[in-house]
C-alpha cells in the first residue's frame, strides 16, 4: 500500500496519497496542486479519488486542480456538503486565494466503505471540528483530518464545530479502535490510538463539555 505524505501551503497541512498505486486516493489536497502532481507524474500513480476530511480552505485549495488533471472523483461526508458549499464555513477566498469548487460525484456516510484499486477505506463520521468531520481507516492507518492530532484536539470554536461533538466523536468512536492504529492528522506528527489514548489532551477538554 502507498502511504505518502505532502505537507503543503502556509498552514503546513498534510496532504496523503493513500492506496493501490493503480487506484490512488488523494486526501486533503490543500494546496499546491502543481507540486502534488508533479508527485503523482514522478511516481506514475493512477488517481481514482479525491477524499476530504472536512471543507476548511486549507484542506481544498487544490482539489479542483487534482480533479482536473487526473479525472478523480470527489468524495466527502454528506453531512459536509453544505458545508463545503458556504464561504462563511469553509472560509474560502477568506486567508488565501479563493479556491475553485468541484461537485462531489459521491457522499460519504457513517460505516460506507469504498474500494480504491486493492484498498477498502472505511468512513468513520466524527462531527466537532466541523458538522461533517470524517476520518478514513485503511489497513490499520487512520486519516483524521483536523479531529484528532498528536496529543490534541482540532479547534470546536469555528463555524458548526461543536466541543462536546468532538469530545464524543474522539473518545467514543476514534478510541474505541485498535490501539496500534496509526494516526495520521491534517497538521503535525503522526501517532497512534494507544498513544493518543493515554497522552491526548481531549481529557481536559472534557470537563468543558
Amino acid at each position: 500500500m502507498i502511504l505518502d505524505k505532502l505537507t503543503v501551503g502556509k498552514m503546513e497541512e498534510n496532504c496523503y496519497l493513500v492506496g493501490d498505486p493503480e487506484a490512488l486516493v488523494v486526501i486533503d489536497p490543500g494546496d499546491e496542486s502543481l507540486r502534488i502532481l508533479e508527485h503523482i507524474r514522478a511516481k506514475g500513480y493512477k488517481v481514482s479519488y479525491v477524499a476530504l476530511t472536512h471543507c476548511h480552505y486549507d484542506h481544498i485549495g487544490a482539489v479542483a486542480d487534482i480533479v482536473e488533471a487526473t479525472g478523480a472523483k470527489l468524495y466527502l461526508g454528506a453531512a459536509e456538503k453544505e458545508n463545503y458549499f458556504s464561504r462563511k464555513v469553509s472560509f474560502n477566498g477568506y486567508f488565501a486565494p479563493k479556491a475553485e469548487l468541484v461537485e462531489p460525484v459521491g457522499l460519504l456516510f457513517d460505516g460506507d466503505v469504498f474500494s480504491a484499486g486493492n484498498c477498502d477505506f472505511r468512513v468513520i463520521t466524527t462531527p466537532g471540528h466541523t458538522s461533517g468531520s470524517l476520518c478514513l481507516l485503511c489497513e490499520g492507518n487512520l486519516f483524521s483530518g483536523d479531529t484528532l492530532f498528536n496529543r490534541g484536539i482540532g479547534r470546536a470554536d469555528f463555524p458548526t464545530g461543536s466541543l462536546p461533538s468532538l469530545v464524543s466523536s474522539i473518545k467514543n468512536k476514534l478510541f474505541a479502535l485498535d490501539d496500534a492504529t496509526c494516526v495520521y492528522p491534517g497538521h503535525g506528527p503522526s501517532s497512534t490510538i494507544g498513544y493518543e489514548k493515554e497522552h491526548n489532551e481531549v481529557y481536559e477538554w472534557e470537563c468543558y463539555c
